[in-house]
């Protein structure tokens, strides 16, 4: 697999928010959204073994692994006996994916999915950022959550049609701001995100790694 990068820091969204985890940044993606903040994964990396990537996470001193990308399920079969054996000896693995991807094998050993279909306002054509079969699996899949990034109030309407349409359960569903600041996402909590959140009956994130300065 084509490894970007391997860190520990704390998962800065969703129902983990603030928890300390080993990250494990793959490369390749299969959208190339405007205000995507890991551009720098698209492309590059560096080839590793099971083995390299196992030692290295294993160094962290940690038991809760973040895979991350890019899209890190165009390498779900390099993953599968990676998390397998971390799984064994009782790490928790969460799997970020933009959602157009099914894990099949994979699934079995992931305890948390963070599933965060694309909006218009990432720029990509609906055709490309939605996959409905696959969506629709995830939302029936007790392991995934929903990360939407939300930029303008307007977004709500779309919002509501992804959760309409697929089935995303909105107790599973988390609205967080597209921002690269603490200032502007402070500011986009206050006035676009947080409202629409309470509007649509669904949750709220905060981007720690960015209020915070995590990693």
């Amino acid at each position: 697999m084509r490894v970007v990068e391997i860190f520990k820091s704390r998962q800065g969204e969703g129902p983990n928010a603030g928890r300390e985890a080993a990250f494990l940044r793959l490369a390749l993606c299969n959208l190339r959204c405007s205000w995507c903040d890991t551009k720098s994964s698209w492309d590059g990396g560096v080839e590793m073994e099971t083995e390299e990537v196992l030692a290295e996470l294993k160094r962290m001193g940690v038991r809760h692994l973040v895979v991350t990308g890019g899209e890190p399920l165009l390498w779900k079969r390099e993953l599968v006996p990676l998390v397998k054996e971390l799984k064994s000896e009782g790490w928790y693995i969460e799997v970020e994916t933009n959602g157009t991807i099914d894990p099949g094998e994979l699934a079995q050993y992931v305890d948390q999915f963070n599933v965060s279909p694309k909006l218009s306002n990432s720029g990509m054509p609906e055709a490309l950022r939605i996959r409905p079969e696959v969506l629709r699996r995830y939302a029936a899949c007790e392991k995934a959550v929903f990360k939407l990034v939300v930029e303008r109030r307007e977004d709500a309407e779309e919002v509501e049609a992804l959760i309409r349409d697929f089935g995303l359960p909105r107790e599973r569903v988390y609205l967080m701001s597209q921002c690269a600041d603490r200032e502007e996402c402070s500011r986009r909590d206050r006035e676009v995100t947080v409202p629409m959140a309470e509007s649509l009956g669904v949750r709220f994130t905060p981007r720690l790694h960015i209020l915070e300065g995590f990693k």
